[in-house]
């Protein structure tokens, strides 16, 4: 990785213009700096690749989005990150998509990596949903395979699964989600603290879980990249105690899905997560992954590689 020249400060993002289908990243400098710093920038690697770089406007945030065109893609993907996460961390997602034919969408979520909003909150999480709607309408007439699949990671899964349950089923082909959140670990203790602390503190500070066998991305988190949070707003704690009853709600629909999950992954409490999630996608298969930790997408590359082989065989 090359150094990013950009002094990123939250609080001062540098201007995205609109994102569209001529709004190529070569045309903003400290773009293509962060495409370096986050090896993203695959134009070398895929002739005629168009790498989109801009922002849109949804739920009262600027979303910085990303789009990977692909010649002769045959389909698109649908790419959404974790809780903390930002697109440049995505990398070996975007490249095992372009590397398989696939044109790639992806946006950071608002309150985090080059999208505005508080860092890290949000106050519903259908605040999340909102953006993922829109953002079809955004790149409608960029020129991309209608043919959509979605891939997403911890809380980008329930961001996901609130689309798929709310009627947008139909959206997308297949979907994999990869440590899906509904509840996280240590919530018997999380939940009633919320309810006492919400009056009294606004956020309490980060705790970097070892949420990956690869160590260099572990440090490189905490170390070594701007766009991290060092804080968990109190709001996003309360935002996910109202989105788990209404996803306890809802009624199961047909969508094709397939779900990862580690089975040393202590982020997510999966023992209770996956037969709830199950219920509300029957058709859904699931693949424990043994010894893989949380962050399923940066895990160590033998844990990527079972990763891969699985969506080889369900994509």
């Amino acid at each position: 990785m090359t150094t990013w020249s950009v002094d990123f400060d939250p609080f001062n993002l540098p201007s995205l213009p609109d994102i569209s289908a001529d709004s190529l990243i070569a045309d903003i400098d400290w773009a293509l700096d962060y495409s370096s710093y986050f090896d993203t920038n695959f134009e070398e690697a895929y002739p005629g690749l168009r790498h989109l770089f801009g922002g849109f406007d949804s739920a009262g945030e600027r979303i910085a989005m990303q789009v990977f065109s692909l010649p002769d893609a045959h389909s698109t993907a649908f790419v959404y990150h974790g809780y903390y996460d930002h697109v440049g961390l995505f990398n070996n997602v975007i490249n095992y998509f372009l590397k398989h034919g696939y044109s790639v969408v992806a946006y950071d979520l608002p309150g985090h990596g080059l999208s505005t909003g508080e860092r890290a909150a949000i106050n519903d999480f259908m605040s999340y949903r909102q953006v993922l709607s829109d953002a079809f309408g955004v790149v409608a007439d960029f020129g991309l395979p209608a043919r959509r699949v979605g891939l997403a990671q911890s809380t980008g899964c329930a961001v996901l699964m609130s689309h798929l349950l709310s009627g947008g089923e139909a959206d997308f082909d297949r979907v994999v989600l990869l440590a899906p959140l509904l509840r996280p670990t240590k919530w018997h203790w999380g939940r009633p603290a919320h309810a006492l602390l919400k009056y009294f503190i606004h956020s309490l500070p980060r705790k970097f879980a070892d949420n990956s066998d690869d160590q260099i991305f572990l440090e490189f988190l905490r170390e070594r990249d701007p766009l991290q949070a060092r804080i968990l707003p109190v709001s996003w704690v309360g935002a996910l105690k109202k989105w788990q009853s209404w996803f306890l709600r809802q009624a199961p629909v047909p969508s094709s899905v397939l779900i990862l999950q580690g089975d040393e992954d202590e982020t997510v409490d999966w023992r209770y997560n996956l037969p709830r999630i199950k219920r509300k996608f029957p058709n859904a298969k699931i693949i424990h992954v043994p010894g893989a930790r949380h962050h399923l997408a940066k895990e160590g590359e033998a844990f990527r590689e079972q990763l891969w082989q699985a969506c080889d065989d369900y994509l």
